[in-house]
């Protein structure tokens, strides 16, 4: 029968998933919503990239502001339809792909996460996989370039707005998720940050026009002009498929990951190349790393603005993120065997440490049981 399932069998296929953002340009602010600041695309994708355009140079060759990775195979034959469903500010919240490209773009203020539910075709017998993604709009983790030193700002005559509401593209928000079935994968834990009345798919409260407000400054980093990568490799795992679903997956190969890059492994990179300059202390978050194969998913809490004085300039505010950790700056562009070997290695190298660990806490036990044993003969 075409529907039985043939056991001992498992199927893989990569796949990319996560969002791209990027500031909006002077034309689409002028039609775009008030206060939205920022363009965003979430997607689900197959996870080879096609080849990169030819050049002679023997650079890789430059990314474009709104490249996306993935997309070398049509997983149409595998996959029905794919709903987003995005904040309930937006119209028509439930977005429905029937076919590829998977993705969905939109203008907005905020982060919030995305519910991404992937129906299968009927011939494979699948549940429906729910899965969840945190749009980022702001680069998180280590920068790029150093940040400029910010300008004193004079202070404010009486009764001006100095305290008011931050501008809407430094607030961060999360929908609710109660309730949502949550993907179990490796997400840096953080607290989800406070969502202001509207949502990120409203427009932004203005303040009253009697009361001045103060100019945003310019950005204090070279990322502040660059697209915000937060994507994440992972895999559809097709255990003991039905026979004529197994046919299906075998007419429709995956095309293999390069061998290694062919182009920029991350913006970092990138920029490193571009300029010549090579950050101090490279080796640094990321840096050791062959791979970042998954990027933030969940929210960070916004960093509280310090109130600029007359005296002093405002000091700097770390960006977000871990310490030592990969940022947004590190997100990869493609993904290539040579990175799926090295996180192989990491994962072995984890593993061995945890078994020799396990090892001496068992030596130990051994020991305490054997005094407690003898203890237990001298009290007897």
């Amino acid at each position: 029968m075409a529907t039985e399932r043939i056991r001992g069998i498992q199927v893989h296929r990569p796949i990319i998933y996560g969002s791209h953002a990027r500031l909006l340009t002077d034309e689409e602010r002028a039609t775009a919503p008030t206060g939205h600041t920022h363009r965003w695309t979430v997607f689900l994708t197959s996870a080879a990239s096609p080849p990169p355009p030819q050049s002679s140079s023997t650079m890789p060759p430059p990314v474009d502001i709104n490249y996306l990775p993935g997309g070398a195979d049509d997983l149409s034959y595998l996959i029905k339809r794919v709903t987003f469903r995005l904040h309930e500010t937006y119209a028509n919240a439930n977005r429905v792909c029937d076919k590829p490209p998977y993705r969905v773009s939109e203008t907005g203020w905020g982060e919030f996460v995305v519910q991404i539910k992937v129906n299968f075709v009927p011939e494979s017998a699948e549940k429906t996989l729910a899965l969840q993604h945190g749009i980022k709009l702001h680069h998180w983790g280590e920068l790029i370039d150093e940040p400029a030193p910010a300008a004193a700002v004079p202070a404010a005559p009486a009764g001006t707005a100095e305290d008011a509401a931050p501008a809407g593209n430094d607030v961060k928000m999360e929908v609710d998720e109660a309730g949502a079935d949550k993907e179990a994968q490796e997400t840096a834990a953080t607290t989800p940050a406070t969502t202001p009345a509207g949502g990120p798919g409203a427009d932004a409260a203005e303040p009253p026009a009697d009361v001045p407000v103060r100019a945003a400054p310019p950005p204090v980093s070279i990322a502040a002009s660059l697209p915000v990568h937060a994507w994440q490799y992972d895999e559809l795992v097709f255990s003991d498929p039905p026979s004529n679903f197994l046919e299906l997956l075998n007419e429709h190969p995956a095309t293999p990951l390069p061998p290694r890059n062919r182009r920029a492994r991350d913006q970092r990179e990138e920029h490193e190349l571009k300029t010549g300059k090579k950050r101090k202390g490279a080796g640094g978050a990321g840096r050791g790393r062959t791979s970042v194969s998954r990027a933030p998913t969940e929210m960070e809490p916004p960093t509280p603005a310090t109130p600029a004085t007359p005296t002093a300039p405002a000091p700097t505010v770390p960006p977000p993120g871990i310490l030592g950790e990969p940022g947004s700056a590190d997100v990869p562009l493609e993904y290539s065997v040579e990175m799926e070997k090295g996180e192989w290695n990491r994962l072995n190298d984890v593993r061995i440490s945890i078994v020799e660990q396990m090892d001496r806490w068992r030596e130990r036990l051994i020991i305490k049981e054997k005094e407690l044993a003898k203890l237990k003969e001298e009290l007897a």
